[in-house]
């Protein structure tokens, strides 16, 4: 079809991306018109829960069940100084207060919130002795706010949480729901598994976490909701890696990307098609969430930077730098010898290298010994594609991943779902069963 062209899509592409923003922009802007007075009165309350658990509340004595307060603090922060400045200013300037003092941000905010409360005529007791410091966050776009301080107008930080909870049950309950009819009961377990398996219980208590996690359980539903071609889809995923720029702060944006994917390609009708076609599918809705991504991303340095006069784009390209090819962390040099050295250390400590080592030669020898085929190989290619996205993901950026390992590991719930649905397409135990017949059989 001729709207199918090469030039065609890319004309339509550019109207998803551009569109995408524009939609995002306006209601992030109308976001930050709303009235500051209610949502600071609901953030007094959120400030003092956040000093009773502390930054970093750890669950279970176990660093992959830390979760993050301080993240949370600062998108609570931004969500009190919206109205300090008009709301284009504000949404250029995304303005906290003493980010750098990870021990007292909590009690900060609950500082600046008496502060403003005392110059609006109500009562308040803020400590003269602190002093804050106003800082500029303008590299992100911060669109969690389009949700978060509408929902501040009536609720405190713990009812958002249970907001959270709710909101992300009915949409991973509406994804196994579409995977059950569309694919099968197995593609809707090895879904429900693959989030089980990376704690989602607690995603819903972060507001940080929370973010991708909804937007890919929502592109997931959209592609499942009915037929999507190659076309439409890429289309998608435009959309889904501008809406995932523009509202995550990366913490598990891969998400958006791995797990609708893994669901397209989970269609009956997709299955059918040979693998080399579908690697080439694959790939193009990677450039597709990719370019969605970057450009949507990089927007925002050169608008704030003309609203705000501060040199966004520097400070932007310095933490891509830091996070991709930062040459030490924590006074460790990045070369690949230390960084195997500190996950060995880290999974060695608590027993779990040789563990870990065992059960994946085990099973790489099943998987050898079940193959069902060639041409099963050849069909699950794409979704083994699909599962190594999380690994290159990490490697890409390895000093982010390191420096946040203990909530990034939650991209690995792509290589879970993508990688269970490629060992079922690729093997079988009747294939297993009769090779080692075959086997012992000749002895």
């Amino acid at each position: 079809m001729a709207d199918r062209t090469p030039k065609r899509f890319a004309l339509r592409a550019a109207l998803v991306l551009f569109g995408t923003v524009a939609v995002l922009f306006a209601l992030l802007l109308g976001a930050y018109a709303v009235p500051g007075t209610p949502v600071r009165a609901h953030l007094a309350p959120s400030a003092a829960l956040i000093e009773r658990e502390g930054l970093y509340p750890e669950y279970f004595g176990f660093k992959l069940f830390q979760m993050d307060n301080y993240t949370d603090t600062l998108m609570l922060f931004e969500a009190a100084t919206a109205d300090e400045t008009d709301p284009l200013t504000a949404v250029m300037t995304n303005t906290a207060y003493n980010p750098d003092n990870f021990e007292t941000l909590g009690a900060d905010l609950a500082e600046y919130l008496d502060r403003r409360a005392i110059a609006e005529g109500a009562e308040g007791h803020p400590d003269t002795d602190i002093t804050l410091e106003p800082f500029s966050y303008a590299r992100y776009w911060h669109g969690y706010l389009i949700w978060l301080r509408p929902l501040l107008l009536v609720l405190t930080y713990a009812q958002i949480r249970a907001v959270n909870y709710l909101v992300l049950a009915l949409l991973f309950a509406a994804v196994c729901r579409l995977l059950y009819k569309r694919c099968g009961g197995r593609a809707a377990v090895w879904f429900a598994a693959s989030q089980l398996l990376v704690s989602v219980w607690f995603v819903p208590r972060q507001l940080q976490f929370f973010t991708t996690f909804a937007i890919a359980y929502a592109g997931c539903v959209w592609v499942l909701w009915r037929h999507r071609d190659v076309w439409t889809l890429c289309l998608g995923m435009v959309a889904l890696g501008a809406a995932t720029a523009f509202c995550d702060l990366l913490v598990t944006p891969l998400l958006t990307l791995g797990l609708p994917l893994t669901c397209w390609l989970l269609r009956p009708m997709q299955r059918l098609r040979a693998g080399a076609p579908q690697c080439a599918a694959v790939a193009a809705a990677a450039l597709g969430w990719g370019g969605g991504y970057a450009v949507c991303w990089a927007l925002k340095w050169p608008l704030a930077g003309l609203v705000t006069g501060q040199d966004i784009v520097v400070d932007a390209v310095r933490q891509i730098a830091v996070r991709t090819a930062a040459d030490t962390w924590r006074g460790m040099e990045l070369t690949w010898r230390n960084i195997i050295q500190f996950v060995y250390s880290a999974l060695a400590e608590r027993g779990l290298f040789w563990p870990l080592v065992l059960a994946v030669l085990l099973a790489a020898a099943a998987f050898a010994l079940c193959v069902r085929s060639k041409a099963a190989l050849a069909r699950a290619l794409p979704l083994g594609l699909v599962a190594l996205l999380a690994p290159l993901w990490f490697l890409v950026l390895r000093t982010h991943s390191i420096q946040h390992g203990w909530f990034v590991w939650r991209a690995l719930a792509v290589t879970l779902f993508a990688g269970m649905a490629f060992v079922h397409t690729a093997c079988a135990p009747a294939a297993g069963r009769a090779r080692l017949a075959k086997i012992f059989g000749k002895k």
